[in-house]
């Protein structure tokens, strides 16, 4: 009998635009990892409506230990506004 197949799991989320939704995503991606999470992702708003918050998400969960990436939406942006 061969071994059953392994799952890969990854999560994506919005950035948090307050105090209490930093806390509230911190707390859901720190239980999320204890499945073995693969990869997190953090959306990045069309025209760079959440720029900031994406960046810092992502440098948290990194620094955390975790793989994590921004998802970039390109949608209604220019080159010179991603510069």
């Amino acid at each position: 009998m061969s071994a059953a197949p392994s799952l890969d799991f990854s999560f994506e989320f919005f950035p948090p635009k307050t105090p209490q939704g930093k806390d509230k995503l911190r707390a859901t991606w720190q239980q999320l990892a204890q499945l073995k999470t693969r990869f997190f992702s953090v959306t990045f708003g069309a025209g760079g409506s959440t720029r900031e918050g994406t960046l810092d998400t992502v440098r948290e969960i990194r620094a955390a230990g975790h793989e994590a990436s921004a998802h970039l939406s390109c949608v209604a942006s220019s080159r010179s506004a991603s510069a």
